[in-house]
C-alpha cells in the first residue's frame, strides 16, 4: 500500500518529490523495493544499500544549490514499456526526464549501449517524454571504479560525484518537472506493435489492437475509407479508393483494420440464389512474404491464417479463369498495389487466365459483385522491385478508363495526374495520404534518408544533417567492415529482450559476397514465418543471424534492428553515380525496363527495415565497396569498432 510520500504502484518500487527521498531512511526505502522486486536477490539488496545513499546525498545537494529541486520527482526501480528491464532511477527535473543507472561492478563499453536504449525507449513510447520541450537523457553513474566522463547524444557517463554537475546541465530555465504521480499512470507508457506483433494479439484480444500512434495517424484515412464504403452501399454504386503513404504510415493496419474488424459486416448483399457473403471485406497482398508472415502468427494464436489475409496472385488465378464465379465479397483490398502486375506478367504466370494486368482483374472482378462494390489499394511509394511491377499506378488508371466506365475513383491530390492523363474523373480526399511513419519508433527521417540516399550524386552534406536529426529522434544508424562485429553488437544489444526481433539483409542481385559467408536464403524452400516469428532457441529465427533475407522477403515487414550487408550490385562510382553493372543480370530482359531503378528501390527497401535502427556492413576486402564506405560515413552513419 502506497503511503501519502511514497506513490510506488505496479510499475515502480518507490515514488516520491526528491525532498522526500532525502528525507526517507535506507531501510525504508530499501523495503519498498524488496516489496516491489519480490524476488530479489541478497546481491540486489546490497546494490541497493550501496547506491541509494550516494542518490540521496547528490539530490540533497541539487536542493540546496537549486530551490525548484524542492519540486522535482523521483522514482526507483522503474518498469520499462517492454517489461523486462527495469532502470535504477527517474528524475523528473525542470523540463528533462533523467534516468540513472548506477554500475558499482567494475566497467563495460555496453553499459552506455544499453542506458541510452532507456532513454530512447521513453522518449519514444512515454506520452510526456520528448514533448514540450522535455528532454530524456541517461547518467550512468559509475561508483565502484573511476572512468572519464563521456558525453552522447542520449546518454552521459560519470563518476558519482560529478553527477551534481551532469544533472544541472539537463536543468532547463522556465521549465517545470512533470509530477511524479502524472508521470506513473500506466496507460502513459506504452510500446507501439509491430505489424506482425499486431496480429499475433488479433486472436488474443478478438479484436486488431488499438495503438495510440498508429490511431492518431491512422483514424482519418480509416474513417473516410469507412465513410466512402457506406456511401457505395447506399448508393448502389462501384468505387476505386486510394490510400497512399510513406513506408511505415501504417497503411497495411488500415487495410487488416477494415478488413477484420465489425465496421461492415451490416453492408453484404445477398446473391441471386439467396445466399450472403460471409465476409463483406477480404485484404489481399501482392507481397507472398507478408501474406506468409501473416498467416504464420494468426495459426500460432489459434486461428486460420487464410481466412484472414490472402495471396493476390492465387485470388487473381481463382476468379480470372473462364466460368470462375463472383469473388463473395463487396470490398477488395489490395495491399502493396503499386506493385501490382502488368498484362505480361499476368499471362506469364498464370495459365489460362485471361492477359489482363491485375488492376484491371480486380475492376472486373468487382464488377461481377451484386449491387455494388469497392476496391481499395493501399499504395506504398517508390517500392516497385519486381520485374512486372514498374507500370505503378498507371495500370489503375488504365483499368477504370477501360473496365469501370461509371466507377467514382477517389484518392489524395498527389495521384489525381495519373488519372487525368486516361481522362478517368478523380475526387481529392487528403485524409487518404498517410505522410508520418509509424514503424520507424526513432526515425520520421528515415524513408526520406534513405531515398536521397539511392538518387544519383547523392549530398552527403545534406544526408549527415538528416542522419543527425534522427539520432536526435533515437535512431541508430552505424557503418562498420566487420561482419562479426557487427552480430556481436546485436546479439549483445537484445540479449535480454527475446521478443525483440533483429536479422540479416542482402540484395537479391549481389554475386560477391558469397566468399564471406553471405548467401540469400529466400529461395525455393525458405519460409519467412518461422524467420521472423520464432524464437532464437529455433534454427530457423532471424535472431541467430544465420540465414539471410532479400528486399523480396523484407518489404512490407519489420524488425527492430537490422543488419544489412551491402552487396557489389549497388555501387557508388568515381562520378558520384550509382552503378548496377556488376549485379547479377535479369533471365527475362524484356520484362524489366529500368534495372538500376530496380536496384535503388531494393535498397531503399533494404534500408528501411529497422525500426530503432540499422547496422551497415560493407565487408573488408571487397574493394570496390571503398567509395560506397567511405560515402555512408559522410551520410551520417555512425562507425562501429
Amino acid at each position: 500500500m502506497a503511503t501519502e510520500s511514497n506513490l510506488a504502484n505496479e510499475f515502480c518500487g518507490w515514488a516520491s518529490t526528491v525532498p522526500v527521498l532525502t528525507a526517507a531512511s535506507l531501510d525504508e526505502i530499501v523495503n519498498s523495493l524488496a516489496a516491489f522486486i519480490r524476488d530479489s536477490t541478497p546481491e540486489q539488496i546490497r546494490a541497493w544499500k550501496a547506491s541509494v545513499p550516494k542518490l540521496q546525498s547528490e539530490c540533497g545537494k541539487l536542493v540546496e544549490v537549486e530551490p525548484k529541486a524542492l519540486q522535482y520527482g523521483a522514482i526507483l526501480e522503474y518498469q520499462m514499456p517492454e517489461g523486462l528491464h527495469r532502470v535504477d532511477a527517474l528524475l523528473l527535473i525542470a523540463g528533462a526526464v533523467v534516468v540513472l543507472e548506477f554500475k558499482g561492478d567494475g566497467w563495460r563499453p555496453e553499459y552506455l549501449e544499453q542506458a541510452a536504449d532507456y532513454a530512447r525507449r521513453l522518449h519514444w513510447y512515454h506520452s510526456l517524454c520528448g514533448s514540450d520541450g522535455v528532454r530524456v537523457h541517461t547518467i550512468v553513474v559509475a561508483y565502484g571504479t573511476r572512468v572519464s566522463e563521456v558525453f552522447a547524444e542520449w546518454h552521459t557517463c560519470t563518476n558519482v560525484e560529478g553527477l551534481l554537475d551532469v544533472l544541472r546541465r539537463f536543468d532547463q530555465p522556465g521549465g517545470t518537472p512533470i509530477p511524479v504521480a502524472r508521470f506513473i499512470e500506466p496507460q502513459l507508457c506504452q510500446p507501439s506493435l509491430s505489424l506482425v506483433q499486431a496480429a499475433r494479439k488479433y486472436f488474443a484480444d478478438h479484436a486488431l489492437p488499438r495503438i495510440k500512434r498508429i490511431d492518431v495517424i491512422t483514424d482519418a484515412a480509416v474513417a473516410c475509407i469507412v465513410r466512402e464504403i457506406h456511401r457505395a452501399q447506399e448508393n448502389k454504386v462501384r468505387k476505386l479508393i486510394l490510400l497512399t503513404g510513406v513506408p511505415g504510415a501504417g497503411k497495411t493496419f488500415v487495410g487488416l483494420k477494415i478488413a477484420h474488424e465489425p465496421l461492415l459486416d451490416d453492408l453484404a448483399v445477398a446473391y441471386a440464389d439467396g445466399t450472403k457473403p460471409t465476409a463483406p471485406a477480404v485484404f489481399l497482398s501482392g507481397n507472398g512474404p507478408l501474406v506468409e508472415v501473416l498467416q504464420y502468427e494468426f495459426r500460432r494464436a489459434g486461428g486460420g491464417g487464410k481466412v484472414f489475409v490472402r495471396g493476390v496472385k492465387d485470388f487473381v488465378g481463382r476468379y480470372s479463369k473462364r466460368n470462375a464465379p463472383s469473388p463473395p465479397h463487396h470490398v477488395l483490398i489490395f495491399d502493396e498495389a503499386q506493385r501490382a502486375w502488368d498484362a505480361r506478367k499476368v499471362e506469364a504466370a498464370h495459365r489460362g487466365a485471361t492477359a489482363i494486368s491485375e488492376p484491371a482483374a480486380f475492376v472486373a472482378f468487382a464488377n461481377r459483385v451484386p449491387t455494388w462494390s469497392v476496391v481499395i489499394a493501399l499504395i506504398g511509394e517508390g517500392q516497385e522491385i519486381h520485374s512486372g511491377e514498374e507500370s505503378g499506378i498507371g495500370l489503375w488508371a488504365e483499368a477504370v478508363q477501360q473496365y469501370g466506365s461509371d466507377w467514382q475513383v477517389i484518392g489524395p491530390s498527389r495521384l489525381r495526374a495519373n488519372f487525368a492523363e486516361c481522362g478517368v474523373p478523380y475526387r481529392e480526399e487528403e485524409e487518404l495520404h498517410l505522410s508520418r511513419s509509424v514503424r520507424f519508433n526513432f526515425a520520421a527521417g528515415l524513408t526520406t534518408w534513405a531515398a536521397e540516399m539511392v538518387e544519383d550524386h547523392p549530398n552527403p552534406t545534406a544526408l549527415a544533417h538528416i542522419s543527425s536529426q534522427m539520432r536526435g529522434q533515437g535512431y541508430q544508424l552505424r557503418v562498420t567492415r566487420d561482419l562479426h562485429r557487427a552480430k556481436e553488437f546485436l546479439w549483445s544489444k537484445y540479449r535480454e529482450l527475446p521478443d525483440a526481433r533483429f536479422g540479416m539483409l542482402v540484395s537479391s542481385r549481389d554475386k560477391d559476397l558469397r566468399e564471406f559467408g553471405v548467401v540469400p536464403s529466400d529461395g525455393r524452400f525458405f519460409r519467412p514465418g518461422p524467420w521472423y516469428a520464432d524464437p532464437e532457441a529455433s534454427p530457423s529465427s532471424c535472431r541467430r543471424l544465420n540465414d539471410t533475407i532479400t528486399e523480396f522477403s523484407s518489404q512490407g515487414l519489420e524488425l527492430d534492428h537490422t543488419l544489412l550487408v551491402w552487396g557489389g550490385d549497388f555501387v557508388l562510382n568515381g562520378d558520384g553515380c550509382w552503378d548496377d553493372s556488376s549485379a547479377k543480370k535479369y533471365q527475362k530482359k524484356s520484362m524489366v525496363r529500368h534495372p538500376l531503378q530496380l536496384r535503388r528501390n531494393a535498397y531503399r527497401v533494404l534500408l528501411t527495415r529497422g525500426r530503432e535502427g540499422v547496422i551497415i556492413c560493407l565487408p573488408a576486402g571487397l574493394e570496390k565497396l571503398d567509395r560506397t564506405y567511405e560515402f555512408l560515413v559522410a551520410s551520417g552513419c555512425e562507425v562501429l569498432l
